[in-house]
């Protein structure tokens, strides 16, 4: 199984503007054409099985198994909120099923296009689909049309968004007035190294390396520099 990784240095004068902010860091998958759900979220401050984020984060990204699912939109009467959804299906890119109309996944079958999961829908009133990870997280969910009765297409694709932000749970949708967000383009197998500087810019590589007094005396003896 191929990997990806995100490096993401925090320069030190925003990573304490950051936590002082209360914000988290954010990762997003790119789905189709879009980002819409948080998918992994780092906190300013560490809980249980959950570190936050420091001057130095790895993502490391197994390329996923994936499960698919369905949502309405929320319906109200009264008081009252109902949405449904059912149950999560593994799926792999290049496999295809079908929702049929009681609302139930037919196993996953070969068969399809090589990077894109199908799914079929025979269900009426125009689902949203969802593509989550193997561990059940949501990546995606089609927030701006529900599936018509015939294919819908997800493809993943190998771009991440990434993001400082207000406090918002996994899995939630984003929000759409994001303040700075970086895109990150990567190869099956790639990796890419980011610097947040201390001016709030995302740039490629690490962050500048402040010369001890040693190397600063060495350097200026290389270039006949006084003392």
């Amino acid at each position: 199984m191929s990997s990806q990784q995100i490096i993401v240095y925090i320069e030190e004068e925003q990573l304490i503007a950051q936590k002082n902010n209360n914000y988290s860091l954010y990762l997003a998958k790119k789905v189709n054409n879009d980002f819409t759900v948080i998918w992994q979220s780092k906190g300013p401050v560490a809980t249980v099985n959950n570190p936050s984020y420091q001057y130095r984060n790895t993502f490391d990204i197994a390329t996923p198994s994936f499960m698919v699912n369905f949502t309405n939109d929320p319906v109200s009467s009264g008081d009252v909120t109902f949405t449904s959804g059912g149950r999560n299906l593994p799926i792999s890119t290049g496999q295809t099923t079908t929702l049929d109309a009681n609302g139930v996944f037919t196993p996953a079958k070969n068969g399809g296009v090589p990077s894109d999961v199908l799914i079929k829908n025979e269900l009426q009133g125009n689902p949203h689909a969802i593509l989550l990870d193997s561990n059940g997280n949501n990546i995606w969910v089609n927030r701006q049309s529900g599936m018509n009765i015939g294919p819908a297409t997800l493809t993943p694709k190998s771009q991440y968004q990434l993001w400082f932000g207000n406090i918002q749970e996994t899995g939630s949708l984003i929000a759409i007035n994001l303040s700075n967000p970086y895109v990150a383009t990567l190869q099956d197998g790639g990796s890419i190294t980011l610097t947040y500087n201390d001016s709030g810019v995302w740039v490629t590589g690490e962050p500048a390396r402040v010369l001890s007094a040693s190397e600063v005396r060495a350097l200026h003896a290389r270039l006949g520099i006084a003392a």
